[in-house]
């Protein structure tokens, strides 16, 4: 926390500034004492994230001048990404048309965000820079000596008040853009490099009025206008809650939130700050109208609440700087029409990103977004915790490119897709240049995939592909982990020829524990060819594990140019909504004879997918149990939901009657007993679990001597009405508790299956390991203590451990070599064991149900 108590001291004072302060100060100082009067009123207006947003330039710019001239004195400034990810009519004239607009439109400062460093640091000093007529700042980016590379601050004079405005990068930058293009720099802390440039001012005596912070950061999730946002993210709680006190203003970017509010100023008490970021792609300006304190009251309160302008609203304003900025944009929209009108392929439905409950919902049965979409461009769901079914056709893009150009060689190809790098949707309906519904136009194809990255293959093992699963929680740049809390999640997509399974509540690195291709269970051992963006071979995104690929080989093509071909190969292509991946954990039954699944992540957030409504789990002669899929109510005390199934998220939990009673208490250890998930309405997703079941000693109390308390499950009614019919009969009595979904996607769900589905924001299942305290291990045996290791299924890699005994029937493996590195442990564990606790108090004696996740 930074308070300065006497704000007016450093901004009153009248200090000379020699040659060496300026050099310090690393920006051009306008002289003189500050000058603001008491009483007087001053404007700051903000956007983040334009991205090359030509076609929303127009109405960013009327809404800016609006507010120009209903105020006295205003300032314009940008968090951050202004160019990069861009737009077609952008991207396609290397973004210098953005840069002309920005300073047509009179913005004054910028932050510089990760996409400025996407060709290179050369290419931001050299061409960037230049051609902005207003600062880029960043106080947080540091060469090899530890010198600053950029400008840290400037301060701006309008009116006789003067802002001293500072930027900072996000330190995420070294996951978002390939090493290579940020080769040599240091990205600090943020909050700390803003506090720095404080006190610099300070010291050298630098005057201003108004302080003013731009952060290329922002919260994970959005907030009502006044209200904070939502978020999981520390470094946003730091800005709040550490950002010097002298700055009277925050804004943020980066995270393409949208939130404008009045946070608490740092060690002063009854004082507040705004802090605002306006989503993406010109979607909103940012304003909050600051007042100068009489007497001896020198500090800026807030005049006028903070408040996002949308620029979809109608205006009208007309000047100047409106005429030249729709000029530039529209000469530049011109220009681009004619490449990008050329059809390249074609889609029956919308095929888009995942789109947040804050953006659409489902009505009638069919997911829907909340506001009419008017510009197709710029309108995305851009919701990067789930997977998604424009994720999973880039993914379904890639392995098809490299085998169709003879390029994957002899082992099995995955395709995996970021999701920061999906920046539009495709749109089934025309848009406005006409090209009619259904056509996909070059414009669109490179609006989806803008960023110009070769399309690499390269070589990884089974238990490196686990890794890399698991790193979609994100972790430091050296590859190591984090604290609990400090981990955001990023929703890979994987081919069509992967599932896997997780549990979100597990710890690090034991969340995913199967995985599947070709709904064979992976070899550590063995080796797949990765095909996806260039920049990920080289550590983007935190594919920490990717960078250490073999033979890495460019094909020779952009990725837009592999997805061209892939388009033109595939007409008429239909959304995917399957999902590839699940979250699964195991709860406490009713009672001790019923276990108990809770699945989610079954549901698709892209447009147009069907609504979930239930789940069914068929255990062949032991039962169909089916549960309804609907929101999950708040996790009892000492339960710990999964991320997907947080409160208000989706979920199904289904209990498997008396399922302890219906496994003879004689079985042999190791005996599978496999479970079908599937989710209704069908989504192409069907999960298999092979449940491997142990008991020892007698039967859970409340079953008969038998064994059970009904007739065997596959039997008919023997007419005895003392009985209840089995799990399986016909009728609905005896079926599972409602409780478990089933999955959709393929991925094979299984007793514990997590969903991933599109991952929420920090997604990442950790069901692992069987409840007792259950190893993974990739031979499926058995560990003592009567849990069982999931049989097949591999996790980040397998280590030698004790041998393992059992004998499992069913043709599940075994391994001499002992556990898996991937023992599941935690949640899972601790409610199996607490299950086969009962169990043991009830005379039933040890109880362990192991599982393993494959589509059929």
């Amino acid at each position: 926390m930074r308070v300065h108590p006497a704000r007016s001291a450093v901004r009153g004072a009248t200090v000379g500034l020699g040659a060496a302060a300026l050099a310090v100060s690393g920006a051009l100082v306008p002289m003189g004492a500050a000058a603001a009067e008491p009483g007087q009123q001053i404007t700051l207006m903000g956007f983040n994230d334009f991205h090359g947003a030509l076609g929303g330039a127009s109405a960013l710019a009327c809404q800016v001048e609006t507010v120009r001239a209903e105020s006295d004195t205003s300032f314009l400034f940008s968090a951050g990404d202004n160019v990069g990810g861009s737009a077609f009519e952008s991207a396609v004239q290397n973004d210098e048309p953005t840069i002309d607009v920005l300073n047509a439109l009179g913005v004054d400062a910028t932050a510089i965000g990760n996409h400025e460093y996407d060709q290179g640091q050369d290419d931001l000093f050299e061409r960037i820079e230049p051609r902005t007529e207003f600062a880029d700042l960043a106080a947080n980016v540091y060469d090899a000596s530890g010198e600053r590379v950029h400008d840290a601050f400037t301060i701006v004079e309008r009116d006789g008040v003067k802002v001293a405005v500072i930027g900072a990068v996000t330190t995420k930058t070294v996951g978002k853009v390939s090493p290579a293009a940020i080769e040599g720099l240091t990205f600090g802390d943020p909050v700390d490099a803003v506090n720095d440039v404080m006190d610099e001012l300070e010291t050298d005596g630098v005057e201003y009025d108004a302080a003013v912070a731009l952060y290329h950061e922002g919260a994970s999730g959005s907030g009502e206008v006044g209200s904070a946002p939502e978020n999981s993210d520390p470094i946003f709680d730091k800005i709040v809650s550490e950002t010097d006190a002298e700055v009277d203003a925050i804004f943020n970017g980066d995270s393409h939130r949208t939130y404008a509010y009045q946070a608490p100023v740092p060690g002063q008490d009854g004082e507040t700050r705004p802090i605002l970021q306006t989503g993406s792609s010109a979607a909103n300006l940012g304003a909050v109208t600051l007042q100068r304190g009489e007497g001896e009251d020198t500090d800026w309160d807030v005049a006028v609440e903070p408040a996002l302008r949308p620029t979809g609203e109608e205006c009208t304003t007309s000047t100047d700087v409106t005429t030249e900025v729709t000029s530039i944009a529209q000469t530049a929209i011109d220009e681009a029409a004619v490449v990008g009108a050329e059809p390249v392929g074609s889609i029956a439905g919308d095929i888009t990103t995942s789109w947040d409950d804050s953006k659409a919902s489902y009505t009638d049965g069919v997911r829907v977004a909340n506001d009419p979409v008017t510009n197709q461009a710029t309108t995305k769901g851009d919701n990067r915790f789930r997977h998604s079914a424009a994720g999973n056709m880039l993914a379904d893009s890639m392995k098809w490119y490299l085998e169709d150009a003879g390029l994957d060689g002899e082992n099995e190809v995955i395709g995996f897709m970021n999701p920061g790098g999906i920046r539009a949707e495709l749109w089934d309906a025309s848009s406005p240049t006409g090209e009619g519904d259904g056509v996909v136009t070059y414009a669109e194809a490179n609006g989806m995939v803008p960023f110009g990255n070769t399309l690499n293959s390269g070589e990884v093992s089974g238990a490196q592909f686990a890794q890399m699963l698991e790193e979609q929680w994100q972790r430091t740049a050296d590859g190591g982990g984090v604290d609990e809390g400090d981990e955001s999640f990023l929703a890979f997509s994987v081919s069509e020829n992967v599932e896997y399974a997780f549990d979100s509540s597990a710890p690090q690195d034991e969340r995913v524990f199967d995985v599947r291709v070709n709904g064979e269970p992976i070899d550590p051992e063995g080796t797949y060819t990765i095909v996806t963006a260039s920049f990920l071979f080289e550590g983007g995104d935190n594919m920490w594990a990717l960078s250490e690929a073999q033979d890495v080989r460019d094909t020779g093509v952009l990725d837009r140019d592999a997805f061209l071909s892939y388009l033109e190969a595939n007409p008429e292509l239909e959304p995917d909504y399957s999902q590839r991946q699940i979250d699964v954990q195991f709860l406490e039954g009713d009672d001790e004879r019923s276990p108990t699944l809770r699945l989610s992540g079954l549901e698709s957030q892209s447009l147009g997918a069907p609504e979930i409504t239930s789940v069914t789990v068929d255990a062949g002669e032991y039962g169909t149990f089916e549960a309804p899929y609907g929101p999950v109510e708040a996790a009892a005390d000492g339960e710990q939901p999964s991320a997907m199934a947080a409160e208000g998220g989706l979920a199904a939990e289904v209990t498997l009657t008396d399922w302890y009673c219906e496994v003879p208490a004689d079985t042999p250890e190791g005996t599978v007993v496999p479970l079908t998930i599937t989710a209704v309405p069908e989504t192409g997703t069907e999960i298999v679990f092979d449940t491997y079941t142990e008991i020892t000693g007698g039967a859970p109390e409340g079953c008969d001597d038998d064994g059970s308390t009904t007739p065997p499950p596959g039997d008919g009614d023997d007419g005895d009405d003392t009985t209840t019919p089995p799990p399986g009969d016909d009728e609905d009595d005896d079926q599972g508790s409602d409780d478990d979904q089933g999955s959709d996607d393929d991925q094979g769900a299984g007793d514990d299956q997590g969903s991933d589905d599109e991952g929420s924001d920090d997604q990442g299942s950790d069901d692992q390991g069987s409840e007792d305290s259950q190893d993974t291990s990739t031979g499926g045996s058995t560990s003592t203590g009567g849990s069982t290791s999931t049989g097949g299924s591999t996790g980040a890699g397998a280590s030698s451990g004790s041998s393992t005994t059992g004998d499992p029937v069913g043709g599940a493996p075994t391994t001499a070599d002992g556990p898996s590195d991937l023992a599941r442990t935690g949640t899972n564990a601790g409610v199996l064991a607490a299950i086969a606790g009962a169990l043991t108090l009830t005379g039933a004696g040890a109880i362990g149900l192991r599982h393993r996740v494959g589509r059929r």
